[in-house]
């Protein structure tokens, strides 16, 4: 009977694996598809046999409906459609399942012929060496297999619903089915005694240093951190210590989850099945030496993921660059800076205007000076650590994650404290367009174009009950009451992501919304650019930023 099954197997196999190579080896269209017919053929009778299994083993309460003498149920259920959809779904049943005797499965229970059905080695033991290669280095294998804990490729693998990922397949739910099998077991304290003899590390506990960890678990599959080769050997579980991944190795620009996870070695490929020891290949490897050496190894092309494209619509902080963003940014920026140059280098030449003595007032309350140098600092920690993790620079992306996470989180909190005083003091008034708004606007703005290089006073003059100028006012007031709400709500939306829709405006919700807060964070960097620069207009370059520190000026 196994020989029998074992021939279909591998006549299955080899048809798939010949239509790929068979003309690189020479032979005919026509033989092809007779290898394919003939797989044809043995799929159908093996699906007719099935078809009984599947009368019983179909339904989903035979489960309940046999119980060992100890009263413990057995998993019989086995889901048809899964089946169907799985690498074996043209196996028979019986090829796994042997019966002891012809008529075993006449009655049941039934009758095998070993107590445990065929493991994958019986078929698959020269075209997995590779894998089994890894499994024997992996910690499975030290931690499990070399206690005498039974470990095996159905540890992880349910041969009935095992199918490999396709290129159009969504990545979230191949992670989905990826991490199930591991979360079967380090998710579970019973079945993880079971095989470790010890008490269960809850996984979410163990990866506390991870922000949204539920997120990561559903986007990232166990394997890519904790495989061999930087994720990139699946079968090769590596021990805590000595996994080399980082934060960086994804969340950067060359990222690894479109260099190098999240592709797949299709098994149906041309020469896949070269060098396994299924047949001899000699010829067919002296004839096409280099195209076999250039695909072992090497993720598909044509059928693995298209990494190249799979962030286009997706957002993930420091991979997603926003190129397009990032350029205008930089254009508008280096041409502010020009304009600045220039408007420097023009007040330098011109005139210095002579500043009377005259009495000493206080502009800026201490409330206000307090909330500007708070403000200040934690506004240049969160420009860096937001361009660390935006542009993969400067910081590393754990550090910059965390500070700018809780650092986000004081600005805000300074930001309604702020509001909070500017209400209840009346302060609020200075940042209100007063009635000589336009006249005022124009006045200033001939000022800042003409005027100063001509040493005129500035007409704004230092009064504490109008300590804004109308250019002023209109500047703090949209980065107050409209930059800052836009920053502080896209920021904390982001921060706790399963508040952000599916879709916004026809795209991904999580790239709308990153968007909409690297934008606003560039329009800030380039206010404060501004800001500085004129905090170097007062009587001296060092005059107004003095005031701030300690609150008075000359009227």
């Amino acid at each position: 009977m196994f020989i029998k099954q074992a021939s279909v197997c591998l006549v299955l196999t080899l048809a798939l694996f010949m239509a790929g190579v068979v003309h690189a080896a020479g032979g005919t269209a026509a033989h092809s598809e007779q290898l394919y017919s003939k797989a044809a053929q043995l799929r159908q009778g093996a699906l007719k046999q099935n078809q009984k299994c599947f009368s019983c083993h179909g339904d989903a309460e035979i489960t309940a409906k046999w119980v060992t003498d100890r009263g413990r149920t057995l998993q019989l259920h086995v889901d048809e459609v899964d089946y169907r959809n799985s690498v074996h779904s043209g196996q028979s049943c019986q090829s796994c399942h042997e019966g002891a005797t012809e008529d075993a499965f006449a009655s049941a229970p039934h009758k095998f012929k070993n107590k445990k059905p065929m493991d994958c080695q019986s078929c698959h033991g020269n075209y997995f060496k590779d894998i089994y290669e890894q499994v024997d280095r992996s910690y499975h294998t030290k931690a499990i297999v070399k206690k005498g804990k039974e470990f095996s490729c159905a540890s992880c693998h349910d041969a009935h619903t095992f199918h490999l990922p396709e290129r159009t397949e969504e990545i979230a739910s191949s992670v989905a089915e990826t991490n199930k099998r591991c979360f079967r077991c380090h998710s579970d304290l019973r079945g993880y005694q079971k095989l470790t003899d010890k008490k269960l590390l809850d996984q979410k506990m163990g990866h506390w240093f991870l922000p949204n960890k539920e997120k990561h678990f559903e986007s990232v599959s166990c394997v890519s951190c904790h495989g061999g080769k930087e994720g990139t050997e699946v079968h090769v579980i590596m021990e805590v210590k000595d996994i080399k991944v980082n934060c960086e190795s994804c969340h950067s620009k060359s990222s690894a989850m479109t260099d190098k996870l999240n592709k797949y070695r299709s098994e149906q490929r041309a020469f896949s099945m070269v060098n396994k020891g299924l047949f001899d290949d000699a010829e067919l490897q002296k004839k096409n030496g280099e195209a076999i050496k250039a695909s072992m190894g090497e993720a598909d092309s044509i059928l693995g993921f298209m990494n190249a494209r799979l962030l286009d619509d997706k957002y993930v902080i420091g991979v997603t660059q926003t190129p397009w963003l990032n350029t205008k940014f930089v254009q508008i920026l280096a041409a502010m800076l020009l304009l600045i140059a220039v408007h420097a280098a023009l007040r330098m030449a011109g005139t210095k205007a002579v500043h009377a003595d005259g009495e000493t007032v206080t502009m800026f309350p201490l409330a206000v000076r307090v909330w500007h140098w708070i403000n200040a600092v934690l506004f240049a920690i969160l420009i860096v650590s937001g361009f660390a993790m935006h542009f993969g620079v400067g910081m590393h992306f754990e550090s910059a994650q965390s500070t700018h996470a809780y650092l986000a989180l004081g600005l805000v909190a300074l930001w309604i404290l702020y509001l909070l005083y500017l209400i209840l003091s009346g302060q609020l008034k200075q940042y209100l367009p007063r009635a000589d708004v336009i006249s005022a606007s124009i006045a200033q703005a001939k000022y800042y174009m003409l005027g100063i290089y001509k040493g005129q006073e500035n007409p704004a003059g230092h009064n504490p009950e109008k300590r804004l100028n109308p250019l002023q006012q209109g500047a703090y007031l949209s980065v107050l009451f409209v930059l800052f709400p836009v920053l502080i709500a896209s920021g904390l939306a982001l921060f706790i992501p399963e508040v952000i829709p599916q879709e916004l405006m026809g795209i991904d919700g999580k790239w709308c919304v990153s968007l909409v807060h690297i934008g606003a964070a560039f329009l800030m960097v380039l206010f404060i650019v501004i800001h500085l620069y004129l905090c170097t207009t007062g009587e001296s370059i060092f005059a107004l930023i003095r005031s701030m520190v300690t609150g008075k000026m000359k009227k």
